[in-house]
Order: structure tokens, then sequence, then C-alpha cells
């Protein structure tokens, strides 16, 4: 049985029974849990591979890939994500690169600048039909 301090390397071995608390897992590790791992925890690292249960929120910098007899309940974050037949995955799921609140602002910014008022001149409408 694993505590909550004995989850802090790299990875979790194949054969490890469960992990229970806060992963502490460096930022460029890869944490794998492996198809008899039974962790109800937080995990972060870069890249985090499940083959078996997860309890609690995963958060992948680089990716997250759930196996066929993975299964995860929780909120999961990414930037990829890959789920192969046979995985559960139960929860709020963000994926795909997030824009940094400076990239967020410049986009609105040049969306705000591109937008012109509406036109108060009548539009001319075709539907493509014979009929018109």
């Amino acid at each position: 049985m694993w505590k909550k301090d004995d989850v802090k390397s790299q990875a979790v071995a194949e054969n490890s029974p469960a992990g229970f608390g806060t992963s502490p897992s460096s930022a460029n590790s890869c944490l794998t849990v492996g198809p008899n791992g039974n962790v109800k925890a937080d995990l972060v690292a870069r890249e985090i591979i499940v083959r078996g249960k997860v309890e609690g929120r995963v958060t992948a910098r680089d990716k997250l890939q759930i196996g066929s007899t993975g299964q995860i309940n929780g909120e999961v974050q990414t930037d990829r994500l890959a789920i192969e037949d046979g995985a559960m995955l139960r929860g709020k799921v963000e994926a795909g690169k997030q824009a940094k609140p400076a990239e967020t602002k410049t986009v609105a910014a040049a969306a705000a600048a591109t937008t012109s008022k509406p036109s108060s001149q009548p539009t001319a409408l075709d539907s493509g039909t014979a009929a018109d």
C-alpha cells in the first residue's frame, strides 16, 4: 500500500497497488499508473500514462494517454489527449493549447478593430433556388 509521501518518483511501478494524496512529480517527468494501480490523488507531470484507475485532478502539461484498461474519474487538463478503445473518462476535460492572457487580449483587440458597424442598407440574399 502506497502512502501519500511515497508517490514522488517519476513513475509509479506497473504493479503498484495504490497511491494517495498529491503527487509532487517534477515538471519534466513521465508518470505512469500501471494496470493494477488504483490511485486517489491529484497528478501533475509533463506526461501521464494511465492504465489503471485514477480518481482526482490530472494535469499533464504535454500529453495524457489513457490506455484501454485505464479509468479516470475527475478533472483533466492537458495539451494533447489520447484515449484508447475501452478506456473510461468521467469528468471535466480541458484539452488543447491554452492561450496566455496577453495573447487573449491581443486577439480580442484585433477582432474589435476589424469589426465594422452594421450597414443601414438592406442586403440582398440569394437562396440559390429556382424560385428566386
